[in-house]
């Protein structure tokens, strides 16, 4: 089969490898049909450490995808060959202190799909998962719709674990697919004050068709000045989408005395600088909100019932051949590009 392998320091090729096995008889065979490139995939694409970690070439990751079931375990009985599902990239144990509690996202064991060291990802032909990471897509749901149902999950968590009204007054730094997809989630819980800032001029105007209520590019403006002069007490809640160390300090700056930042973004280094003493002093409460943790289902209720419209967001769609070109592309934001995917 096909398998799309980050070969090094910005290289990527397509393989000939063999089909996996199931790897426990409650497993499932699946052919990927969309799969999207996550900021976590081009990490591995344009450093060769990440948070701290080398990265081990190669690699064959994703995890954000749309799939056709080929085969099942003798103890899988949900579902049936070809029935199209969504996956949830995490497997925990469901035993320790963390899944008992809950949190899922914190299992002690947790393996992730397309993350180096852990399971192959799903950039290739065909993946193995437990059937029960498993959901129908919805009737009516296209597959690329159904691939970008596992970031809209992870922006459902960030604005669950923030706990804030729709009163609020939020700021979203970094407006990629996730940032893009939270801004429309929080103008369809009647959110209307949502501060927005990207580098990329693409991403600000995507930015405002999502929803936001105002947007700039750092590069472009004092987005410090222009959000103050909007909104001169600060901001209720900041979102911190990018992983950029100047947005973590802009979050910062932008958010009331207490005020919360809830960081989303991943950034590169394995320590990150904050202004701890305006931290301190203004009480800001940092929340970090780790992938997400049984967001799916909702996720894929929520655009089956069409309440977010984001078929516009996928740009860019590469066959597997493309694989350089396609994280090139990417990680490089060129050609105006917001989401892109391989369809398989």
């Amino acid at each position: 089969m096909r398998a799309i392998f980050i070969t090094g320091l910005r290289q990527a090729r397509i393989e000939e490898i063999p089909q996996p096995d199931f790897l426990a008889a409650d497993s499932v065979i699946l052919k990927t049909k969309v799969a999207g490139l996550c900021g976590s995939d081009l990490h591995y694409f344009i450093s060769e450490v990440v948070s701290g970690e080398p990265v081990n070439y190669p690699c064959l990751v994703g995890h954000e995808c749309s799939a056709e079931v080929v085969s099942t375990g003798p103890e899988a009985k949900k579902y049936k060959a070809g029935e199209l599902v969504a996956v949830e990239p995490s497997i925990s144990c469901g035993v320790c202190d963390q899944c008992l509690a809950g949190r899922l996202n914190t299992c002690r064991t947790i393996k992730f799909l397309g993350h180096p060291g852990e399971l192959p990802g799903c950039f290739a032909d065909y993946f193995v998962m437990p059937e029960k990471n498993l959901i129908p897509l919805p009737a009516g749901l296209s597959l690329e719709e159904g691939m970008l149902a596992e970031p809209l999950s992870i922006a459902i968590h960030a604005l669950r674990l923030a706990s804030i009204e729709n009163s609020a007054t939020v700021g979203v730094l970094g407006t990629g697919p996730i940032g893009l997809l939270l801004i429309m989630l929080l103008k369809s819980k009647d959110f209307s004050s949502i501060f927005a800032t990207d580098r990329s001029e693409a991403r600000v105007d995507a930015a405002l068709r999502a929803g936001a209520s105002w947007a700039a590019s750092v590069e472009e403006e004092d987005i410090i000045s222009e959000i103050a002069a909007r909104q001169p007490l600060g901001l209720d809640a900041v979102f911190e989408v990018s992983g950029d160390l100047e947005a973590i300090d802009q979050a910062v700056e932008l958010v009331k005395p207490g005020g919360k930042i809830i960081q989303i973004g991943i950034p590169l280094p394995e320590r990150v600088p904050y202004r701890l003493s305006k931290l301190r002093r203004k009480e800001i409460t940092i929340i970090n909100s780790r992938r997400q943790n049984k967001c799916l289902e909702e996720s894929l209720n929520l655009l089956a019932e069409k309440k977010l419209k984001v078929d516009w967001l996928l740009t860019h769609r590469f066959t597997p051949e493309d694989a350089q070109l396609a994280f090139t592309t990417a990680s490089d934001r060129l050609d105006g590009v917001l989401k892109a995917a391989f369809i398989f």
